[in-house]
């Protein structure tokens, strides 16, 4: 009887230290899980939220300047997205929303820019070339 005894609370001492190690790694395990969502759901709705063409006419026409600005700028997530969720789903897709839709003004600004650069520097070496080319009517 005794043996059954010795036997009887080492098997209560394994399963009270399984429970004590166990439920942190769930609690961090559902985190992770909660912290996927919100990121994959942030991303998706920042790409379809940010103006991308209001962004890239703006790099052509501001250059420098609107790189800056579209760097700066940090847009707000729809509430409708977060509506009934939890405090830390609210933390993560709100980070991750600003995060995403400041990358995506900031290169379509870049490309804005880059194409005003390309144009610019296309006009100026066909006027060069029309001066080099043009025969002289004076003599």
């Amino acid at each position: 009887m005794k043996r059954k005894s010795k036997l009887h609370s080492r098997f209560n001492a394994v399963i009270m230290l399984c429970l004590i190690f166990y439920s942190p790694f769930v609690s961090h395990a559902l985190q992770n899980s909660v912290r996927a969502d919100a990121i994959a759901a942030a991303e998706r709705d920042a790409v379809d939220q940010v103006n991308k063409p209001l962004w890239f006419f703006g790099g052509c026409l501001g250059g420098i300047l609107v790189i800056i600005l579209a760097n700066i700028h940090e847009p707000y997530p729809p509430a409708s997205s977060l509506l009934g969720k939890s405090p830390e789903y609210v933390s993560f897709y709100t980070d991750a929303f600003r995060a995403k839709s400041r990358n995506l003004q900031t290169s379509q600004a870049m490309r804005g820019c880059a194409a005003n650069c390309i144009v610019v520097t296309g006009c100026y070496g066909c006027m060069i070339l029309n001066v080099v080319l043009e025969e002289s009517y004076y003599y």
